[in-house]
């Protein structure tokens, strides 16, 4: 199996987690009406975003291969892909560090959480998304 291939399913789970996590968290915090356990969404989050880190091991790896192999010779669709997934990635070790030990700054977890998903969107489009359409076309 091609490395962009495998990398391309990983990137679909990864996306799959990403909007799983963000729509469980969009529907206990911006519905008016309460027709779901909040809990039960909240258990859901944070399943998601145990997938979002166990698939992130193996893509931040096969990425820092890619990122190796290729030197200075990146395109600039790569090197956007790496400045985004890298602010993703801080991003995220920012919100989890409010989650769990700032708990001062918890009514920014909302936006933060915003953002890493559009960034999850944004790198998944950028690069898998990208291979999908040019072995379609």
């Amino acid at each position: 199996m091609p490395a962009y291939f495998l990398k391309t399913i990983l990137g679909t789970a990864f996306l799959a987690a990403a909007l799983t996590s963000f729509l469980s968290m969009m529907t206990l915090m911006g519905k008016p009406e309460k027709k779901t356990d909040p809990a039960k969404l909240r258990k859901i989050h944070r399943a998601a975003g145990v997938v979002i880190g166990i698939l992130l091991v193996p893509l931040i790896y096969m990425g820092a291969r890619f990122l190796a192999q290729t030197g200075d010779a990146m395109s600039i669709r790569a090197g956007f892909h790496v400045v985004l997934a890298i602010a993703f990635i801080v991003l995220l070790i920012l919100k989890i560090a409010i989650v769990r030990v700032y708990r001062n700054f918890l009514k920014h977890a909302p936006v933060l959480g915003m953002i890493i998903f559009i960034l999850a969107v944004i790198v998944f489009a950028i690069s898998a998304g990208f291979t999908v359409l040019m072995n379609i076309f």
